[in-house]
Order: structure tokens, then sequence, then C-alpha cells
């Protein structure tokens, strides 16, 4: 599949416009829709070779990608390992949220059927029961008026920016710590 570095036809990238367009650039850090764990740097937009459409090449961060930013023969950019970087669908990837979008997903939000789902205890015989939270809608209630959290976790809900300037010191206490805000800027 990859040829030597001395034989790659080296291919300049640029950006794209159409349908799959979605305004990714060149180091911009994004993650894949879904998995906000899976981050990495854009480095490359355009066409590849013997697929249709626009695509994006990111280098990711934990390494796991499928090539080292070539494919059949033709170097599209340099990866950080021989096997950290992939070519994505522009509609596979996300550019994140801003700290305040964030916040609200996080806590103004109705918990989704995944989430609770996810609530369970297993049995003696190993078998997953089912748990309701009682006081849930309290609970999410409290955590929804921002003025009155005293700290917050944001861990992997993909920020990428503080927001508008100015506009974190109009919604959130001066008081208010932020626990845990992994960025990928």
């Amino acid at each position: 599949m990859q040829s030597s570095l001395d034989t790659e036809k080296p291919i300049s990238s640029g950006s794209i416009s159409g349908p799959d367009s979605v305004g990714f650039l060149i180091g911009q850090r994004v993650h894949f829709v879904g998995d906000t764990h899976r981050i990495g740097t854009v480095k490359y937009v355009g066409a590849v070779e013997g697929y249709g459409g626009n695509w994006v090449g990111v280098d990711w961060d934990n390494g796991d990608g499928k090539h080292d930013g070539s494919h059949n023969g033709v170097r599209y950019f340099e990866a950080q390992g021989p096997k950290s970087a992939s070519f994505v669908r522009p509609h596979n990837l996300s550019s994140g949220f801003a700290l305040l979008k964030a916040l609200e997903l996080r806590y103004h939000g109705e918990s989704t059927k995944e989430e609770e789902d996810e609530m369970y205890v297993l049995s003696a015989s190993n078998k997953r029961v089912s748990i309701e939270l009682l006081g849930k809608d309290k609970i999410q209630n409290k955590l929804s008026q921002f003025e009155e959290l005293t700290s917050a976790s944001l861990a992997y809900l993909g920020v990428s920016s503080a927001g508008p300037p100015g506009h974190i010191n109009t919604t959130i206490p001066s008081n208010y710590v932020l626990l845990h805000v992994p960025t990928f800027s």
C-alpha cells in the first residue's frame, strides 16, 4: 500500500467546497463525531486519489489511525507515526463546542435514552437490573442553574474554545470553578 518516501508523489493540501465541505482548515483540532475521546489535528483537506468526494486527513493524538499520511504511493501529509493518521469524510468530524455550549449540553440537557440505559446494577446472578434515580428532575433543575453551581466537569464534551470574549463573565458567576475541561485547541 505504501511505497518509500523517495518515490511518493507529494500532494498539496487545500480547502474544499461543495456538499462535503464543512470548512476544516489545516492545523485545526477536531474530534470524531460520536467519540469525543478521539481527538486529532487536521493535516490535509481535499481529494484522495482513487476515491470520490472530499476527505480530511487527520493525525490522531492517540495514534489510532490506519496510515502515516500516505495512501497508494501518494504522500498527502506527514503524520506523527506509522499508523496515527486516517482519511475521514468531513461529516464524520466535529470542530467542537464553545465552553458555554458544553456547559449547556452537560447541565441543561435531559439525559438521553443511552445514558438511562447505562444506569444499572448487576444482580447476584450477574444480570443487569435497571435503576431509576429518585429526584432526578430536581437534581437536573438544580444543575441547570449555572449561578448556583460551584464547579463543573466538561471532560470529553469536545470543548474547543472559550467562546466569544466576555460571554462567560455574563453567564456564570465569578466564583465558578471549572474542573477538568480538556480542550483540544
